[in-house]
C-alpha cells in the first residue's frame, strides 16, 4: 500500500471512529430527556390529565413540558464534540494498536543521513501496515450506565399498552400533553356538554342524546341534524363535522338565549363530529341509517273510463312514508319530433299524512296532456320526502283526446299539437358580428325581430304553427271572431312564438292554445273552471303538507271567490244560451243555496285543518270538489230534479222540524261546554259566579223550551201519519229533561252527557221519519221500492230532507272537540315556548306542531 492510500484510509476510518463516538455520547446525554418524554407520553395517553381539574391539568402539562425542555437545554449544556486525539485513541484501541502506533504516518525524518533514513523508512512501512489492517468498531452506547432502572425495557411496553388503551382517542390525548390548554388560563369554566341528534322531520324518529355517548358510535334515523350545548368556555367553540370521504366542515358556536353556546350541523350521510376549544372536548360517530327508495305497483292496469279519464288502482310503499306520486308517460311510438323527448309526468293526489304504505284508486283527466291520442307507456312514480323516485313496471294505455266542436277550438288545438309533437332544439344562432356603421340609420336605427327573427330558427313544425295562427286570424274583421278574447289568444300564442329562444319556450303558447280552444268551445265558464281547480289544487296542497292557520285562511277565502265566480259565470252562461226564463231563475237560486253550503264546507275544511285534522280536511274537500261537479252537471241539465211541483207534505215539514231541532240541541250542548270548561280553569270572583249561575239557569230553561218544542213536533209528526223513530225520539225527550234538571242545579257535566244523548236519539229518529217521508212521495211519483232514487235533490246533488247531519258519511267533529283540540295545541305551544324545560322536550314539542301545524 502506498503512503497516500494509507492515509487515507486512515482518514476513513477515524470519521468512523467519530461518529461512533457522537453517536454513544448522544444516546448517554439524551437517555434522560427520551425516557421523560416516553414516560409523559404514556401517561398522557392513560388519561393522566382527564382525572385532574381543568387548571391543574393544564399546571400538570406545563410543568412536564418544563422538565423536559431543561433536560433538553442540560444534556446539550453538557455536549462536547469528540477531539482528534479522542478519535486516535478510539481507532487505536478497536484495531488493538498501541497508542501512538499510527502516528509515523505523519512524521518526517530529523536528519537526513543514510542510518537515520532507513530507520525512519522501516518505520513507515511498519506503520503502513498496521493502518491497512486498522478498522473501526461500530458504536456501543453504555446504556448500563445511562439506564440502571432498565427504563429501557419498560417503557416501550408502556406505551404500547397506552396505546391499546388510548386507542382512536390517541392524537388527542397527546396533543393535549404536549399543547397544554390555555382555556382555564383564560377564563374558561369546567365544559358541560349537552348534545342530540335530531332525525328529519319526515321520518317521524324521536331526538337522539348524544349527551351520555361521547366517543361512540351513534346510529340515527336518515338525514339527521345535529345541536350541542356549551356552557363553561369564555369564547366559541368550534363544531367540526367531517363527512365520510368529503372535507370537514366548520360551524362557529353562538351564544343562545340562555347564555349558553349553542352550534348545529347537518349530518347529511354520516361522519365524525368533534367540538374544538383548543382541542377536542368531545368526539361522536355518527352513522344514519338509509333511506330506501321507495316502490310502487299498479293494482290495477290503467284503462280510459267514464269521461274519457284515465282510471287505475295503485299501491305505494316507503320506508318513511310516501310523499309524492305521478303518472309517468312515455309515448311507444313517437312521431319525429317526439323521438327523444323526455317522458312526462303528471301530478297524482298523494295520501294525506304521508303515510308509509297506501293504495288508492286515481282518475286523471289528460285531455290537455301534450300525449293525448297516442298509445303511450304509463308507470307509477312514487316519491319520499327525500325526492327519491321508485318507478313502478310500465303497463300500456291509449290517451284518449278531447272532442272539440267548435272550429275555433278545433283549429286551436290542432296547432297546439303541432307544437307540443316538436321537441327537437333550435338551431344555433349565428355568431354576433360587430355591425358596420354606415349611416345615421345603422347608428340610431333600432333592429327588430322582422329582421333577424328567433323564430326562424325554430323547427320546421314550429314555423309551420306560426303560419297557422296567421292564416287563422288574417281577417279578424269579417266576424268570424265573435268572442274578442279567442283573437287575443292566438295572437299572443303567435307573439310566444316570436320571441321563443328554445324549444322550451313554445310550452307556453301551446298552454294558451289550450286555454284558447275551452275559451272558444265552452265561454266564459271555461276559465272561471280552471281558476276553480286550481284553488282547488293549491288548497289540498297546502292542507297535506300542513302549511300554517294563515295561508289554509287565505287559500280557502280565494277557492270561495272563484267558486262563486264560476258558479255565477254557470248562470250566465245558461242566460246567454237562450234557456227559459224559469230555468234561469232556478239557476240563480241554486247558486245562492250552493254559495251557502259551499261556505259552510269550506269553514270546515278550515277548521279541519286548524286542528291539524289533515285527512278528514282532505276528505271533505274531495267531497266539495265532487259536489260541485254535480252541480256543474244539474244546471247544465236544466230543471228535471224531483219533487219540484207542489208543497212539501206535512210529513216532510215535521221532518224539517226536526232538522231544526237538531241545530239548536247542538248549539246549546257547546254552550254548556263553554261554561264547563269556564267553571274548571277556576279563580272566579263571587260576582263572577252569580253571573255563571244565572246563565246555566237560562240554559236550562232553553233546554226545557226545546224539550216542549220536540214534544210538539211529534204529535205533528204522528198526525202526518209519521211512525218511524217514536222511541228515539221520546228518548230524546226525556234525556232534553234530564238536562233541563242538571242545569238548573248547577251539574253542566251531566248535563252534557244527557245533551249528548239527545242529540244523538234526535238524529236518529229524524233520521228513520226522513227515511219514511222519502218513501211516501216515491210512492205518490209511481216509484214505490225506490226511495233512494226518488225524492228531491238539492243542486249539489243531495237528497233533500234528510234531517241533521246523520246522513253525511264524513264525521263532522262537534264544536266541544273543536275547542279541545285548540286547546291542546295552545298547551303544547305554551310548552315548547317554556325556557324551563329541558331543551331536548322543547325540541320534540316543535318537531310535533311543524309536523301536525306548520307553526
Amino acid at each position: 500500500m502506498l503512503h497516500r492510500d494509507a492515509l487515507a484510509a486512515l482518514a476513513r476510518e477515524g470519521a468512523r471512529s467519530r461518529r461512533a463516538l457522537v453517536i454513544e455520547r448522544i444516546c448517554l446525554l439524551a437517555s434522560a430527556p427520551l425516557f421523560a418524554t416516553a414516560a409523559w407520553m404514556a401517561a398522557a395517553m392513560l388519561g393522566a390529565q382527564a382525572y385532574a381539574p381543568p387548571l391543574a391539568a393544564t399546571l400538570l402539562g406545563l410543568a412536564a413540558l418544563g422538565g423536559l425542555v431543561w433536560l433538553a437545554v442540560r444534556a446539550l449544556v453538557r455536549w462536547r464534540s469528540p477531539t482528534a486525539a479522542e478519535v486516535r485513541t478510539r481507532l487505536n484501541r478497536d484495531a488493538g494498536l498501541a497508542t501512538g502506533a499510527l502516528e509515523a504516518l505523519g512524521d518526517s525524518p530529523t536528519t537526513l543521513d543514510a542510518g537515520g533514513l532507513a530507520l525512519w523508512r522501516r518505520e513507515q512501512e511498519r506503520t503502513i501496515a498496521a493502518a491497512s489492517t486498522a478498522k473501526a468498531a461500530p458504536a456501543r452506547p453504555d446504556f448500563a450506565a445511562a439506564d440502571p432502572w432498565r427504563l429501557r425495557f419498560i417503557l416501550p411496553v408502556a406505551l404500547l399498552g397506552a396505546v391499546l388503551v388510548a386507542g382512536a382517542e390517541a392524537p388527542d390525548r397527546l396533543a393535549r400533553a404536549f399543547l397544554p390548554d390555555p382555556g382555564p388560563l383564560v377564563g374558561d369554566q369546567p365544559m358541560a356538554i349537552e348534545a342530540w341528534v335530531t332525525p328529519a322531520a319526515y321520518t317521524g324518529g324521536a331526538p337522539v342524546s348524544l349527551s351520555d355517548r361521547v366517543g361512540e358510535t351513534v346510529e340515527t334515523p336518515p338525514s339527521p341534524e345535529a345541536t350541542v350545548r356549551l356552557t363553561g368556555p369564555a369564547a366559541a367553540p368550534w363544531l367540526v363535522f367531517k363527512p365520510d370521504g368529503k372535507p370537514e366542515r366548520r360551524v362557529r358556536f353562538t351564544r343562545a338565549a340562555d347564555g349558553a353556546w349553542e352550534a348545529k350541523a347537518d349530518l347529511g350521510n354520516g361522519g365524525v363530529l368533534r367540538v374544538i376549544r383548543f382541542h377536542t372536548r368531545a368526539t361522536w360517530r355518527v352513522s344514519p341509517a338509509p333511506d330506501a327508495l321507495p316502490a310502487g305497483a299498479f293494482v290495477k292496469a290503467p284503462t280510459v273510463g267514464e269521461g274519457d279519464k284515465i282510471t287505475f288502482s295503485w299501491k305505494a310503499t316507503d320506508d318513511f312514508g310516501v310523499t309524492g306520486l305521478a303518472l309517468r308517460l312515455t309515448p311507444l311510438a313517437p312521431p319525429p319530433g317526439l323521438e327523444n323527448a323526455d317522458p312526462v309526468d303528471t301530478p297524482i293526489e298523494a295520501p294525506a299524512g304521508d303515510p308509509r304504505a297506501a293504495e288508492g284508486d286515481a282518475a286523471l283527466d289528460l285531455a290537455d296532456h301534450p300525449y293525448a291520442g297516442m298509445k303511450v307507456s304509463a308507470a307509477l312514480v312514487v316519491r319520499d320526502a327525500l325526492g327519491q323516485e321508485g318507478v313502478s313496471d310500465a303497463a300500456m294505455v291509449a290517451v284518449p283526446e278531447k272532442v272539440f266542436l267548435q272550429p275555433l277550438a278545433q283549429a286551436a288545438v290542432e296547432i297546439r299539437k303541432m307544437i307540443l309533437h316538436e321537441r327537437r332544439a333550435f338551431a344555433k344562432a349565428p355568431p354576433l358580428l360587430s355591425p358596420r356603421i354606415v349611416g345615421a340609420a345603422d347608428l340610431f336605427g333600432i333592429r327588430t325581430d322582422d329582421e333577424d327573427p328567433r323564430i326562424t330558427r325554430a323547427p320546421a313544425a314550429i314555423r309551420r304553427a306560426g303560419r297557422m295562427i296567421d292564416a287563422v286570424t288574417m281577417a279578424p274583421q269579417d266576424g268570424y271572431f265573435r268572442d274578442a278574447a279567442v283573437f287575443a289568444g292566438f295572437r299572443f300564442a303567435r307573439a310566444t312564438l316570436d320571441v321563443s329562444r328554445e324549444i322550451a319556450d313554445t310550452t307556453a303558447a301551446a298552454d294558451i292554445l289550450w286555454r284558447v280552444a275551452l275559451r272558444a268551445e265552452y265561454g266564459d265558464s271555461a276559465d272561471a273552471k280552471r281558476a276553480l281547480e286550481e284553488a282547488q289544487r293549491r288548497l289540498a296542497d297546502a292542507i297535506r303538507r300542513g302549511a300554517g292557520p294563515e295561508e289554509i285562511a287565505r287559500l280557502s277565502q280565494a277557492m270561495q271567490q272563484a267558486t262563486q265566480n264560476y258558479l255565477q259565470a254557470l248562470v250566465q252562461e245558461a242566460i246567454r244560451e237562450g234557456r227559459k226564463q224559469e230555468q234561469a231563475e232556478d239557476a240563480q237560486q241554486q247558486n245562492s243555496l250552493s254559495m251557502r253550503d259551499i261556505e259552510e264546507m269550506m269553514k270546515e275544511v278550515q277548521r279541519r285543518a286548524e286542528a291539524g285534522d289533515t285527512e278528514g280536511a282532505q276528505a271533505l274537500l274531495q267531497q266539495l270538489a265532487q259536489l260541485l261537479n254535480n252541480l256543474e252537471i244539474s244546471l247544465a241539465q236544466g230543471d228535471r230534479g224531483e219533487g219540484k211541483e207542489g208543497e212539501p207534505s206535512e210529513l216532510e215539514q215535521a221532518v224539517q222540524g226536526l232538522s231544526e231541532q237538531i241545530g239548536k240541541q247542538r248549539q246549546l250542548r257547546d254552550e254548556t261546554a263553554r261554561e264547563e270548561q269556564e267553571r274548571n280553569e277556576g279563580g272566579q270572583s263571587a260576582q263572577e259566579r252569580a253571573e255563571n249561575g244565572q246563565q246555566q239557569g237560562e240554559l236550562g230553561e232553553r233546554q226545557q223550551e226545546l224539550g216542549q218544542q220536540l214534544r210538539e213536533a211529534q204529535r205533528k209528526a204522528q198526525g202526518a201519519g209519521g211512525e218511524q223513530g217514536a222511541e228515539e225520539l221520546a228518548d230524546a225527550g226525556e234525556a232534553m229533561n234530564r238536562a233541563a234538571e242538571a242545569l238548573k242545579q248547577g251539574d253542566l257535566g251531566e248535563a252534557g252527557r244527557q245533551q249528548e244523548k239527545a242529540l244523538s236519539n234526535l238524529r236518529r229518529g229524524a233520521e228513520q221519519l226522513s227515511n219514511e217521508a222519502i218513501a211516501k212521495r216515491a210512492g205518490r211519483d209511481g216509484q214505490e221500492g225506490k226511495p233512494e232514487e226518488g225524492g228531491e235533490r238539492d243542486p249539489l246533488g243531495r237528497l233533500m230532507g234528510a234531517a241533521g247531519d246523520g246522513g253525511d258519511e264524513t264525521a263532522v267533529p262537534t264544536e266541544t272537540e273543536r275547542q279541545r283540540a285548540r286547546e291542546i295545541l295552545d298547551e303544547l305551544r305554551r310548552r315548547a315556548q317554556d325556557t324551563t324545560r329541558p331543551e331536548s322536550e322543547r325540541e320534540y314539542l316543535r318537531r310535533l306542531l311543524d309536523r301536525f301545524t306548520g307553526s
